[in-house]
């Protein structure tokens, strides 16, 4: 592609990222909730309708026996989360799990692509996490929650 003198380029929507690092200990859930406080962005859709996410953090357990794992997951929704859910929290789509085993601290993330948004559009996508079985000795922690969402071209 060849731009011109006097050509319209158009830019793409700003990259949206936020990062916590309070420390979230003995999480009993066994259910996707937001945590405290909520690590969310709101973000533009961009022309293509593509963008890429990432998702990840810190987590552990670091109890002896009946280990949990901690899952990170991404919620997304059109508008703010009072709006439509375009995208429900699951590890095995887009999240981020845990090795039970791990007794410190693991950072890790997940890229993927979110395709089909209508290009303009107002999204909102949170940081849901959950730890399973939920049945151990609620041991299980997170260090820290990452979200970065890259608008594609």
């Amino acid at each position: 592609m060849t731009i011109l003198d006097g050509d319209v380029v158009r830019s793409l929507p700003q990259t949206a990222f936020y990062q916590d690092d309070t420390l979230i200990a003995q999480i009993t859930s066994d259910a996707y909730i937001t945590g405290a406080p909520e690590v969310g962005v709101f973000f533009i859709a961009p022309p293509s309708g593509m963008v890429r996410l990432t998702i990840g953090g810190g987590v552990r357990d670091n109890t002896g026996a009946a280990p949990d794992r901690i899952f990170l997951s991404p919620q997304l929704f059109l508008g703010d989360s009072a709006g439509e859910e375009v995208l429900a929290p699951s590890v095995t789509i887009r999240g981020y799990g845990s090795v039970a085993e791990n007794v410190e601290f693991q950072y890790g993330c997940r890229v993927s692509l979110i395709s089909s948004l209508t290009p303009g559009a107002l999204y909102y996508i949170r940081v849901m996490y959950l730890a399973t079985p939920a049945t151990g000795s609620d041991q299980a922690d997170i260090a820290a929650r990452d979200l970065i969402v890259i608008p594609m071209p």
